[in-house]
Parts: C-alpha cells; structure tokens; sequence
C-alpha cells in the first residue's frame, strides 16, 4: 500500500516538473501542428503503402497521393450503367432489361435482340406520370381513332395492350387516359377484384383497348380468352417505379410473366412487323 502511495506521489512531481519547465507564455506560443491541422483540408487525399521485409516483416509506410481526377473517374463509373441507360436508344434499353429480367445469354439474346423500327417513336420526354399518358398515346399512336372505326376483330382481340405491374396503377391509366381512348372499348384485366372467370366472359365481346397485369394476360391467353391476332400495340409500363423504386422489369412478382410474355409472344409478333413496342 506504502509502495503504491509512494508511486502516485513520485509521478505527479514529474508532470509538475514538466510543466514548470515551461515558459510563462507557452500557450501564447503558435504550435507547428496547429498549422499543419488547418491546412488538412488543403491537402492533397492519401493513402498508405506498407513496405515490408523479406519475412513479411512491416518496415515502415509510405504516403501515396490520391490522383482526384482518378478518384472522380472511379466514382462516376460506379454509376456508369445508370448514365449509359438514360443516354442509351429505346431499343439498348429494352435490350438490357430483358437480358436481366429473362437472365439471356448472349446467344439467347441475339435471338431476340430488336431495332428501332420494331418501336413506336419515342417523345423527348417520358415521364411515366399517368397525367401525360394521353398525351403520350396521342403522340406515339396519332390515328388512333381511324383505327378504331376500321376495326373489325372478335371478341378478346384488343388492338392495344398496356402492360402493368398492379390492380391500382391498371386502374389510374385506364382512368386517365379517356381523352385519348374517346369511344372505344376498354376494358382492365387484374386479379385483384375479378375472377378469371369473370374475365372470360368479359372478353367475349368486341375489346379494343386492354389495360392488364402481367400474371393475368397470361392467364387469360392460356384460357384461349384473350388473343393477339388484332394486337398493334403493346405499351409497357416502363417508367413507374414503385414504393421501392423497382420499375416493371425489376419486380420479383411480375418480372417473369412480363420476360416471358415478351419473349413468347411480344417479340415474335413485333419481328413479324405486326406490333409496335412503346415505352410509356
């Protein structure tokens, strides 16, 4: 205990000794390093590296300058994929997309590989906000309203599909796009408050404007209810993201019935020149 004492009074005259030896001013005096930590901002970013022995023994470190051109390069290609699909044609965007969605090969994806031609001509600007649709559909389909009167299909055979990923976006596009649908018939096909019965029976008559989910379509066409033989336009839904901000392509529930629509019946037909894909 004695010892212990005899310690702690031993190392406090030490600290006091040190602290005497100081001027009367030594906090007035400018320290080296506090200039150095204001000027830390200024400096250049590093790294380090370790230089070691033939034992694999650390000898000491080495700054290393980051080059801030280089580092501004490294982080504008982290989200170079995103750039390269905005600039990117309709069709490279389609292409990308499925490849994903479908999990193509490259091979495969030749196969179902499209051109422009196959696209409706896209506007400037798409938003993907229900309150342009119209105005969207007017652009990409303009005799829309010829083609309904000269019109002579079966029942179950619209001459336009919307493709999209719920009930409740189905809902808002067939609303807000009456200004361009005028006095054709329309119809929605989502699971959500009709049985796929109810669907059938529905189809039955003349259709010539579908707004439908994914899992639905091929439902129905499975049924022998729905069919493509009038079909001229699929427009996917391309632009809306959800709560999550997964577009239609990026939704686990309904990626693999839109790849597969696609690829089964979409593509096919738009190769053939009777569809015209369009990208709302």
């Amino acid at each position: 205990m004695e010892t212990k004492k005899r310690n702690d009074i031993t190392s406090r005259k030490r600290k006091q000794a040190s602290a005497d030896a100081l001027d009367e001013d030594w906090w007035l005096q400018s320290n080296p390093n506090d200039d150095a930590a204001d000027g830390l901002d200024n400096l250049p970013q590093t790294n380090t590296k370790k230089i070691v022995d033939d034992d694999d023994n650390e000898i000491m470190k080495i700054p290393m300058e980051i080059n801030p051109k280089k580092a501004k390069k490294r982080k504008n290609n982290k989200h170079r994929n995103d750039s390269t699909t905005e600039d990117a044609s309709i069709e490279e965007k389609f292409s990308r997309a499925l490849i994903k969605a479908a999990h193509l090969t490259p091979i495969e994806a030749e196969d179902y590989k499209l051109s422009g031609s196959n696209f409706l001509e896209e506007p400037k600007s798409v938003s993907g906000n229900t309150d342009s649709l119209s105005s969207y559909l007017k652009t990409v389909i303009p005799r829309w309203r010829n083609e309904v009167k000269k019109y002579k299909g079966k029942g179950g055979s619209p001459m336009l599909l919307i493709i999209t990923s719920s009930a409740i976006r189905a809902i808002n596009i067939n609303k807000t796009s009456s200004e361009f649908k005028a006095r054709c018939r329309a119809i929605t096909l989502f699971a959500k408050h009709y049985k796929v019965h109810q669907h059938i029976q529905m189809l039955k008559k003349k259709v010539h404007f579908a707004v439908a989910t994914p899992n639905r379509i091929s439902k129905l066409v499975s049924e022998g209810a729905l069919h493509f033989d009038r079909l001229k336009y699929v427009i996917l839904d391309w632009n809306y993201r959800d709560a999550k901000e997964r577009c239609l392509l990026d939704i686990d529930e309904v990626m693999e019935d839109v790849a597969q629509l696609l690829l089964k019946y979409f593509i096919p037909l738009a190769k053939q020149g009777k569809v015209k894909i369009g990208l709302f």
